[in-house]
């Protein structure tokens, strides 16, 4: 496929392979980049751009196979072409946002299309795999394959290099971007801050007298006003780093989860909201529940009355409206990777 002379059909079904191997391998990649908020998410990060360049790599072979496809009017063109429409326009975002040259499309943020469009491809990819299935064969793991698999991987890697090199090199916006990819945004100014919740989750009405935290540790049950949360006045300073492409440093007032919570208590601790919206997590000492930031109360579409902040992990953690929350023993990882709600 790579520096060779081969019949078409030989290199189609080479690319295809590659392409049947890549795509699933972006998009778990993709959904991992979500799921990690500090730690390893430069590499995985670093792998779905790779990824994403190995996939650019095949699309001249794979061009090749579509227009002779289309020539031949067989049957399944809309769906390749809904999804060669897809993947051009998930890598193009993708690019443009890494290299933060677009950011933004008419108040939508570009990750979030990148994003969007990469889910959206899986459904078109599963009815063209379905209908033009590969038979595997023995050469499709022989010395040979692996060789050029080997090479597809080092032109990706240095793909990806010289794209990195080139965004610093020209002093692109890219350089500003945290390691999840995300740009920042009105650090240290709270009134700057976007409200943004976590797909269908909007923004419930309370009332602030009649509002309580209720508190389950065991079959132990305490209720706390936001005057008793105020008084104790815990402060973090965290990141929110946002899965829609952007980041915040602010400082968080309000109380520590383990503060209320008898002395050495241990296990996970289930933070639910007004809305229905819940998150599970380790119980530490990094927890906070937030009544404010930036020295100003909490509005009400960023949580108020209370929300809760999560050190190095993604905003979708960050629960807003905050009512209830209840410690067990259970391991934390015992729900969804991603809120479904």
């Amino acid at each position: 496929m790579i520096g060779e002379h081969v019949p078409l059909s030989v290199a189609g079904r080479r690319t295809n392979l590659g392409l049947l191997v890549l795509l699933p391998l972006a998009v778990a990649s993709g959904f991992g980049a979500f799921l990690v908020g500090s730690g390893p998410v430069v590499l995985v990060v670093g792998f779905h751009a790779v990824i994403g360049v190995g996939i650019l790599l095949l699309l001249p072979w794979k061009s090749m196979i579509a227009r002779r496809g289309l020539r031949r009017r067989r049957a399944g063109r809309g769906t390749s072409v809904a999804l060669a429409v897809l993947v051009v326009l998930t890598l193009v975002t993708g690019f443009a946002h890494s290299t933060g040259l677009l950011r933004t499309v008419d108040g939508y943020g570009v990750l979030l299309i990148h994003v969007g469009s990469g889910l959206l491809v899986i459904v078109p990819a599963a009815l063209h795999i379905r209908r033009r299935r590969i038979r595997p064969r023995r050469t499709d793991m022989s010395r040979r394959s692996l060789l050029r698999g080997g090479i597809l991987s080092a032109a990706a890697v240095t793909g990806y290099l010289a794209v990195e090199g080139l965004v610093i090199g020209l002093s692109l916006p890219g350089t500003g971007r945290r390691a999840t990819g995300s740009y920042q945004l009105a650090s240290a100014e709270p009134a700057a801050v976007p409200s943004t919740s976590w797909m269908f989750d909007s923004i419930p009405t309370t009332s602030i007298g009649d509002w309580r935290l209720e508190v389950r540790h065991h079959d132990e049950v305490r209720l706390w006003s936001l005057a008793d949360l105020n008084a104790i006045n815990d402060e973090v300073t965290a990141v929110l780093d946002c899965t829609g492409g952007w980041w915040t440093e602010q400082t968080w007032t309000g109380a520590r989860v383990a503060t209320l919570l008898p002395v050495g208590t241990t296990g996970t601790v289930t933070v639910i909201s007004a809305t229905g919206y819940r998150r599970r997590l380790p119980l530490t000492d990094d927890l906070l529940l937030a009544t404010g930031f930036g020295g100003r109360p909490l509005s009400a579409g960023h949580g108020a009355p209370l929300r809760l902040v999560v050190p190095g992990r993604r905003g979708y953690h960050w629960v807003k409206w905050v009512v209830r929350m209840d410690v067990d023993d259970a391991p934390w990882w015992i729900e969804p990777p991603l809120p479904l709600h």
